[in-house]
């Protein structure tokens, strides 16, 4: 049996090359469905409103699928094996990337539709990837190797669309960056196919599998009255959050006509912000300060930081006030993880960040439409505005009402 270490790098390179892959649609989207100046320009003839709904779409069907498939492959795989089902995972996202690419191509929106549907399917496989890490920590290790993933991910939010802007900058082309994320999908499914082993030794014979397993986990979240308020509060600083990353990249392009290596390297100076921040700041701050200590500025510089995005009249302010939107941002992902992680027992804790992760990909995939329809009738201000307040009301559920709950209680 090959070590610990060893399986855990296997399992880095394999998010690392995934996240890649699945980041480059960021610059490209709002150069295909809203960017009329550009050659790969998919709705001519359509109005603006139509534009920002679709990409919205688009952007939320990623999310969708992996609301409803992540906790069902995370199952499947303890009864068929990770190995499995993650190298079939990673080769059918590298088969939706490059029918992107080809969608691209030929000018068929219907095929985007469908490739990044299967793609928020098969990147789902982030539930498989945790449950063999897991598979392959001591308990008191397991949240320290859990950040491989978050680093995976940092890493992966830098990288691709950076990539991807370079590549359709030094191309010419809009589907050039997915012919590079197919290729990073099929190094993928050679890497894991040859060089991982499988990890779940006991593996269950029975199939309770429910399609409905991730409206199971928010309900649950609404049960558990302990942890209640700080999954309620996450859950709107994460729509938040989609809220702005769904429609900065449109900003980008809509107000101050940024290409899409622009867009891309806009992404990787607040992607770079987030992973210094939690490899450094974080752990600085950690040593002095409560998660609540913390999360009490870091979510209220958030909403504020979002909130002038409206109003920044050029870019080099735009590129200036990203720390103020990446700093606070990895302050509070990390803290509120932790604040959850707190609020549970022992033997509760995969449950726990399960149902978080089913809030966040919920998140994801509700909110890009309704900013969509938002941009459309209101205007490209809207989501950030939205973004900002329900930031704010994340805030109010932990310092403001879950005060009020605690001494309406005790009282």
């Amino acid at each position: 049996m090959r070590s610990g270490r060893y399986i855990l790098f296997i399992l880095f390179a394999t998010l690392l090359l995934d996240t890649v892959g699945i980041g480059m649609v960021i610059p490209i989207i709002p150069t295909i469905f809203t960017n009329p100046a550009s050659p790969d320009f998919l709705l001519t003839g359509y109005p603006p409103s139509t534009w920002y709904f679709l990409a919205g779409l688009i952007t939320a069907l990623f999310g969708l699928m992996q609301f409803v498939m992540s906790p069902i492959l995370g199952e499947l795989s303890d009864v068929y094996g990770r190995k499995k089902l993650l190298t079939l995972g990673v080769g059918v996202l590298a088969l939706s990337q490059l029918t992107f690419g080809f969608g691209i191509s030929i000018g068929s929106v219907l095929l985007l539709f469908v490739a990044r549907t299967v793609a928020g399917i098969a990147a789902a496989n982030f539930a498989i990837v945790q449950a063999a890490i897991a598979d392959v920590s001591e308990p008191k290790d397991r949240a320290k190797n859990f950040g491989l993933v978050g680093a995976a991910f940092g890493i992966g939010f830098i990288l691709g669309p950076l990539l991807s802007g370079w590549i359709a900058g030094f191309t010419g082309s809009a589907a050039a960056p997915f012919w590079f994320a197919a290729a990073l999908g099929t190094l993928n499914v050679l890497s894991v196919s040859l060089f991982l082993p499988e990890t779940h030794k006991h593996r269950r014979s029975e199939h309770k599998f429910h399609i409905l397993k991730g409206i199971h986990n928010i309900q649950a979240a609404f049960r558990d009255r302990e942890a209640r308020p700080i999954y309620l509060a996450n859950f709107l600083y994460m729509c938040g959050f989609a809220f702005f990353t769904s429609f900065i990249g449109i900003f980008l392009v809509g107000k101050f006509s940024l290409s899409e290596s622009g867009v891309g390297s806009f992404f990787g100076v607040v992607g770079a912000g987030i992973v210094v921040t939690q490899l450094f700041i974080l752990r600085a701050l950690a040593h002095r300060f409560s998660e609540r200590a913390i999360l009490r500025y870091s979510m209220l510089v958030t909403a504020a930081g979002i909130l002038t995005y409206p109003f920044v009249p050029n870019v080099l302010i735009l590129f200036a006030l990203a720390p103020l939107i990446s700093i606070p941002i990895g302050l509070t992902t990390a803290n509120t993880t932790a604040l959850i992680s707190k609020s549970v027992s022992p033997e509760r804790q995969g449950a726990a960040l399960g149902i978080n992760s089913s809030l966040l990909a919920l998140s994801q995939g509700v909110v890009p439409v309704v900013a969509g329809v938002g941009a459309g009738i209101i205007g490209l201000s809207a989501p950030f505005f939205t973004a900002g307040v329900l930031m704010i009301f994340g805030w109010s559920v932990l310092f403001v009402f879950m005060k009020r709950s605690h001494h309406a209680h005790t009282a």
